[in-house]
């Protein structure tokens, strides 16, 4: 998600690639599940009527690196709770080299999720992404961008670094392939954010003002004196206008906790964020504070 959302475009690409190696005898295989979100947030960026959000998705993934994923999104806020729609997303993995340390991939999405819907990627009718990534063994390296196409055509740009380090706690199975890991994880999200800037123009103009009345001792002294008198008077005007800066948006650490069990792989997500730049659209004024939010969710790969 460029976003933050777990099962976007950067969870496509990496379950991609897990999945096609640990199924090499398969051509095709599917991959579904379910996550919840403790809040659905975009680049770092939190919406005040954002809401928690229950994310089924199913993965069609080709070994030559192919998917075509669908997420649904059901906002889970007590009484409220609702379908909000939907996405699809078209993508291909690819490699640079025998070893799989440098690769990438890219990806669109479709977006149909009602104009109305509390969550914040309501405002958002498609994107094009991509990533490029350095995995040596230590770590792993990723650099991404995404180009947002809005509803109202207010188009953005979002980029982020991310470093990550899997670490197993332990590992079972004939395979080595069940087992126990932690990922810790740092990424830096920069882009474009729109916002109102409030400012003001000062003009002269022109007013007519009425001379004094007739019984003014002016006008018994000059009785051929006007009626009216202009005068210059300055006029200030408060206006608005669209800014669009490109900034660092926000710093996120989290830690992935994910258990595999044969076709079956169950994770644990705590994030805490620490959003930067960021515009608060009732009065304008910068906003900051960090959060937390998790997300939970299970997979099976058939």
């Amino acid at each position: 998600m460029a976003t933050l959302c777990a099962v976007g475009f950067k969870g496509y690409a990496q379950q991609s690639e897990s999945d096609t190696a640990a199924t090499k005898t398969k051509s095709i295989f599917f991959n579904t599940g379910m996550q919840y979100m403790s809040n659905l947030t975009y680049a770092g960026r939190r919406d005040e009527t954002s809401v928690p959000v229950l994310l089924p998705n199913f993965t069609v993934i080709s070994k030559r690196g192919l998917f075509l994923s669908a997420i649904g999104y059901f906002d889970v806020n007590g009484p409220r709770s609702a379908a909000e729609g939907l996405s699809v997303t078209p993508g291909y993995v690819f490699s640079f080299d025998g070893k799989k340390q440098f690769g990438g991939a890219i990806s669109a999405t479709k977006y149909f999720i009602t104009s109305s819907s509390p969550i914040i990627l309501s405002t958002f009718d498609a994107s094009i992404d991509g990533q490029l990534t350095y995995d040596p063994g230590l770590f792993k390296f990723t650099l991404a961008g995404s180009y947002r196409f809005g509803k109202d055509n207010a188009n953005d740009i979002i980029n982020d670094a991310e470093l990550l380090k899997e670490i197993w706690l332990f590992k079972a199975g004939a395979n080595k392939t069940n087992g126990l890991k932690i990922t810790p994880t740092v990424t830096l999200y920069t882009g474009t954010q729109s916002f109102t800037e409030t400012y003001y123009t000062s003009s002269q103009v022109q007013r007519a003002i009425e001379n004094p009345g007739s019984a003014s001792p002016i006008n018994l002294l000059f009785p051929k004196q006007p009626k009216q008198t202009i005068i210059d008077e300055t006029v200030t005007e408060e206006k608005q206008r669209e800014v669009k800066k490109y900034q660092v948006l926000a710093l996120s650490g989290d830690l992935p906790v994910t258990y595999t069990l044969n076709k079956w792989q169950f994770s644990f997500t705590p994030y805490l964020i620490k959003p930067f730049n960021e515009i608060s659209y009732a009065d304008n004024n910068t906003t900051g504070g960090n959060y937390f939010m998790f997300t939970v969710g299970a997979s099976v790969t058939f």
